[in-house]
């Protein structure tokens, strides 16, 4: 017999890779589990990852139409005050009475969730608002507005000048 190399036993027959994958004919139960716990953890991962985005991307839609509304009535009270010739707040400032300059009154009020301009019939402007509140001082006339859709609320308040008449 000739030259053995180094580690090699010439009385241990020679197993090759050949013959050890051919002794495993599947996967063991065990290996299979792991895979699948290792799926489930991943996918509800995943699952998890796209409810926070959802619910992120619904409250940011949510405050942004809030704000939108907001502005809206912000821009029509603003605008009917600056053109008025008179205001008056009633029912303790749930009301706001416009006149224009040709007499012609508009009421102000929030209802059920929506704004309302009251001229002739009650049109709704902007949705979501659940309180309004006038009060005038001075010549200014103060309006605090509460919104809210769903889970979201916003409130602010803001100023209108009215228009002043030089003597």
């Amino acid at each position: 017999m000739g030259r053995m190399p180094a580690g090699v036993c010439s009385h241990e027959p020679r197993v090759t890779l050949r013959q050890i994958a051919a002794d495993e004919k599947g996967v063991l139960l065990i290996e299979v589990l792991a895979s699948l716990v290792l799926g489930v953890v991943v996918l509800t991962m995943v699952v998890n990852m796209l409810m926070v985005m959802q619910t992120g991307s619904r409250q940011q839609s949510d405050q942004a139409e809030l704000l939108y509304a907001g502005q809206v009535v912000r821009q029509v009270l603003q605008d009917e005050v600056r053109n008025a010739s008179n205001i008056k707040v009633i029912n303790g400032g749930q009301k706001l009475l416009v006149t224009d300059a040709s007499g012609s009154i508009t009421g102000f009020y929030s209802s059920g969730g929506n704004f309302y301009r009251e001229y002739i019939t009650a049109t709704p402007i902007a949705e979501n608002v659940q309180a309004l509140h006038f009060y005038q001082h001075d010549s200014c006339l103060w309006v605090d507005m509460e919104l809210q859709k769903g889970e979201a609320q916003l409130q602010f308040s803001f100023a209108c000048a009215l228009r002043c008449e030089l003597e």
